[in-house]
């Protein structure tokens, strides 16, 4: 399991971040909008943006990239959860304090 940091959506609602996974680099969208956070994450091949998601509202627990199907992009299970594991709603204010981001390898 590797874990990534959030970032602060509370100075900028909307931060791009790259992440490395599995020895490839990833650009990662985060836009807060009114009461959730749109996820878009893509990746540059051939000098071309490819999404594996895009404009995903992001929700704890679930796997984010379980519909990418196409395993030269991205295998694993992608997670964003709360470090105490408690039943918190995600906030603008708590996204970067109380919330991960869990990338687990098939």
């Amino acid at each position: 399991m590797t874990i990534f940091q959030l970032p602060n959506l509370t100075t900028n609602p909307k931060v791009r971040l790259g992440y490395i996974i599995n020895n490839k680099q990833y650009t990662f969208s985060f836009q807060w909008l009114d009461n959730f956070c749109l996820l878009s994450i893509y990746i540059i091949k051939d000098n071309q943006k490819i999404y594996l998601i895009k404009g995903r509202p992001i929700t704890q627990n679930s796997d984010l990239i379980e519909r990418v199907k196409d395993s030269s992009l991205i295998t694993g299970k992608l997670v964003i959860k709360n470090k105490y594991n408690e039943q918190t709603e995600i906030t603008q204010y708590n996204f970067h304090t109380d919330f991960e981001m869990e990338y687990y390898d098939n």
